[in-house]
Formats: structure tokens, C-alpha cells, sequence
């Protein structure tokens, strides 16, 4: 996943932290990425902080509120407090949106709980434009002080932002989509819904998404459309939708029912040339293409089956998309097998990247979909193939060679690995995520050659994978 510069957004951070991203070291010519954020911490108005690097937060138990600033003298929150207000107050609410929650137990608990405290405290927020550092200030707070009150951006309900800090604070459609299945695998069906409602309501009215937006629902820049975001929302709309009991939450599915019949359209649309591929888009890697990858062929694919397998869709629509996904899947097989690389094997060569497989292989195998031919056998080694020294995997294997792992690919081949019932890799992948997390607990998004954290931290998309790997691994 391929996020743009970071130094046009680091105002946001202190000068500790931008000096951090400045004097990373040079990999190669490139400066090696630096944390941009320790994890966050919900302050007693409930507004979500960025914690700056070198913070050392101690939560009030089921939240992500802080017990005392970390290497704070003082009494914590001391004046801050108001009525409705406070730590407590806000430690409470945070529990009770967590309390019908069903983690895994044993081995994977503490993980998954602070996974899912950071996903939720990301779901929605309130969150201020700066990071917090207790250098500067005892406590969190955004109310209006002898330095002026702090600036807060508040994203809608449902709204999954991807990371508290700089290019992060956006919703990509995959993401979210991501977080929406894990909330209800949790058992969170009400917060997974609304993630999959606010995600319809920024669909076009032709099934289309971004790929990215803002709090205010707006394409931030000149990124090309990405459409795997539709195939994501279909897949996962599918998947929560089948956790509702039948005649429950009327307006809500019909909302998503709605969803999916635009999506199912657009897909077919996409899918109505001669090869039945869908055009050449930007994937999770976030770069232009020449060629499909399979990072975007495959959701195409999951999506079309979502749709075919919801009963209460038009039959016509569904007939359409289950003999599509059925031709699709002949056309993925034609194009990407039997290496089953990033690219078409024809394509390989013409970009330098011949053979090389990346994370997208996972989706089309189990917990996916039915295994397409030969696939199984090259996912065999394909965590060897995509590894880095700090024992994480890149992006792909062709990713450039910078030593740096990657939390939500890691992540993605955990949870692949466990619906395989490859489970000592899995729970070896697991446990380098749950190792390299931050001194807040929170997952960054990559992990340099030497152990250390970087990228922002915690991100959403990695928490609903640990989540769901998990989960998975439980039964």
C-alpha cells in the first residue's frame, strides 16, 4: 500500500517528530520511514489525539482513554474535567460501544482487544490536527486555552479513518470495508453497518468510488478512481448482510441492498469486454497501471459473488453477476495462472516484474473464495518469497528492496494462513505483528530491518486484519 509523500502533512506533527521523518536513514537513496505517530489517545471531551513518538500512554481499561499523561508530572486532567465530561465518563462510553464484543480468547486476547479499541476509536471520530506531546502539554484537551483552542476535524459515523495523523486521515473504501466485516465478526453488527452505510452513501450514481475521501465525503486530490473499491464493498456488504437476522434492521439493509445493486451494475460494466478483465486501475499498491493485477481482478470477482448470493436481490441482477464471476473466474485463471504474479503472465515481463506475486494471491483462495487452479501451490511459498528481515512481508515481492515490512500484508497472509489451516504460520505471523507493535500497543503500517516501528500508528486496516485472522484462527 503505497501512501504519497508524507512531509506536506507533517505540520500536523511537533517538531520532534517531523525532525523524526527528516533524518530517517537513507535506504538506498530513500530515507527510511520514520514512526509518525506512537498511537492515539481519546482526551476527556472525547476528541481522538495522535500521540506523538516516545510516548508511553496508560489506558483506562476498555478504552483508549488515558489513565495519566505518560511522563506527565502532575495530577492527570487536573481543570479539565466538565459536566458530561471527563476520563471516566469517557472511558465509560467507549466500553459500552464495546460491550457486546466477542474476541477471541486464549492466546491472541490482549492483541485483539487493543486491535479493537483502536479500530473503533478510529470509526467516526472527533480528531484534533496535531499530535499530542507531553513536553507541551500535562493532558489532551481541546477546550479553548491561553494558547487558543486546538483544531478538530469530525469524520461521520461509520466513517473508518485509516490512521490518526498526515496522509492517513482519510477513508479508502478498502479499508473500510475491511473494518466493516471485522466489527461484525466481533459481534459489533450495528458499528459494521454503519461503516458499509456511510461507504454507500459516498458511492456515485454510477456504483463508483474514490479512492480516498475526506471527512466531508470529497475526493482530497487528483488520484485516479480505484475500483476495487467497489468490488470491497460489495464483498463485505454480502458478508454483513448475512449476520442479520432475517426482518431485522429494515432501513439499514435496504440501504445496503440498494448498495449492492449499484455495485453489481457497476461491476458488470466493468466486466463486459471481451477478456471479461476488468481495465487496468490502481490497487492496494496505490500506483498507476499499464495491466489488471490480480489486486484488482480479484475484488472484482468477490464482488460479483457477494451479489449473486444475496436471495433478496433482483434475480435478474443476480443471474448476470453469478454467470459473470463464473467467467471471470475462467479469465483470472486464463491471464494469471499458473504463476499467479501481480501482473498477467504476458503482461510480466513488460513491467520487470516477471512471476513476482504479491499479497493479492490470498483473494483467490480460501477465506476468499473457492480456490482458483494452482493457486494453492504457489501461496505455498509465497510468505518465503514476499519476506523482509524484520521477519514481516512487503507489499509484494517485487516491491522495492528496502528491507521495510508491511503490517497489513502481514496481516492478510495471516488471516489467509489460518482459513488455509496453515496455522503455525499464521500464529507466527501474528506474533511478529503483536511483537512489533508500538509502546502505546497500536500496530504502525510498516516495521523497518531492525525491529523498529515506522509509518503511522495504529492503522485501521491492520486492526481489522488481526482481527479477523484471529477470529479465524479460533473457528
Amino acid at each position: 500500500m503505497r501512501r504519497r509523500s508524507l512531509l506536506r502533512g507533517a505540520v500536523l506533527l511537533p517538531a520532534a517528530a517531523l525532525l523524526g521523518v527528516l533524518g530517517g536513514r537513507l535506504v538506498r537513496g530513500r530515507a527510511a520511514p520514520s514512526l509518525l505517530s506512537e498511537g492515539l489517545a481519546v482526551g476527556p471531551d472525547g476528541v481522538v489525539w495522535p500521540l506523538a513518538p516516545g510516548q508511553r500512554p496508560t489506558y483506562l481499561p476498555g478504552s483508549r482513554v488515558l489513565a495519566s499523561g505518560p511522563a506527565c508530572a502532575g495530577p492527570p486532567y487536573q481543570g479539565v474535567e466538565s459536566e458530561g465530561s471527563g476520563p471516566e465518563e469517557q472511558a465509560r462510553l467507549a466500553r459500552d460501544r464495546r460491550a457486546a464484543a466477542l474476541l477471541p480468547t486464549g492466546r491472541w486476547a490482549a492483541l485483539c482487544s487493543d486491535a479493537l479499541d483502536d479500530l473503533l476509536a478510529l470509526t467516526g471520530p472527533v480528531l484534533a490536527e496535531q499530535a499530542w506531546d507531553c513536553a507541551v502539554s500535562t493532558v489532551p484537551v481541546s477546550q479553548e486555552s491561553a494558547a487558543g483552542p486546538a483544531a478538530t476535524m469530525r469524520y461521520p459515523r461509520g466513517a473508518v479513518v485509516a490512521a490518526p495523523v498526515s496522509w492517513w486521515r482519510y477513508v479508502w473504501p478498502r479499508d473500510a470495508a475491511f473494518a466493516a466485516l471485522a466489527l461484525s465478526r466481533c459481534g459489533l453488527l450495528d458499528e459494521a453497518l454503519d461503516v458499509l452505510s456511510h461507504l454507500a452513501s459516498l458511492q456515485d450514481l454510477e456504483g463508483g468510488l474514490q479512492a480516498r475521501y475526506t471527512a466531508a465525503g470529497e475526493r482530497p486530490d487528483a488520484r485516479p478512481p480505484q475500483s476495487d473499491g467497489v468490488g470491497w464493498l460489495a464483498w463485505a456488504t454480502g458478508k454483513v448482510l448475512a449476520q442479520v437476522p432475517v426482518g431485522a434492521r429494515g432501513a439499514q439493509v435496504a440501504v445496503l441492498e440498494t448498495a449492492l445493486v449499484r455495485s453489481g451494475e457497476r461491476l458488470l460494466r466493468l466486466t463486459a469486454g471481451t477478456t471479461s478483465l476488468p481495465p487496468a486501475s490502481p490497487d492496494y499498491w496505490e500506483v498507476r497501471e499499464r495491466f489488471t493485477t490480480l489486486g484488482t481482478a480479484a475484488p472484482t470477482l468477490l464482488g460479483l459473488e457477494a451479489v449473486s448470493q444475496r436471495a433478496t436481490l433482483p434475480a435478474g441482477l443476480r443471474a448476470q453477476a453469478a454467470s459473470r464471476a463464473a467467467s471471470l473466474r475462467e479469465a483470472i485463471t486464463a491471464a494469471f495462472a499458473p504463476g499467479w504474479g501481480r501482473y498477467p503472465r504476458l503482461a510480466g515481463a513488460a513491467v520487470g516484474s516477471p512471476g513476482h506475486i504479491d499479497a493479492a494471491l490470498t483473494l483467490v483462495l480460501p477465506p476468499f473464495t473457492a480456490a482458483l487452479p494452482g493457486a494453492l501451490e504457489v501461496r505455498a511459498h509465497a510468505v518465503e518469497r514476499m519476506a523482509r528481515p524484520g521477519g514481516g512481508v512487503a507489499p509484494g515481492e517485487g516491491w522495492r528492496r528496502d528491507g521495510v515490512s508491511w503490517t497489513p500484508e502481514t496481516a492478510l497472509l495471516a488471516w489467509s494462513a489460518a482459513g488455509l489451516g496453515r496455522r503455525e504460520e499464521a500464529e507466527r505471523l501474528l506474533g511478529w505483528l503483536e511483537s512489533h507493535r508500538t509502546r502505546a500497543g497500536a500496530l504502525p503500517e510498516k516495521v523497518l530491518a531492525d525491529g523498529t516501528p515506522a509509518g503511522p500508528a495504529p492503522l485501521a486496516w491492520t486492526c481489522a486484519l488481526v482481527l479477523l485472522a484471529a477470529h479465524e484462527l479460533q473457528g
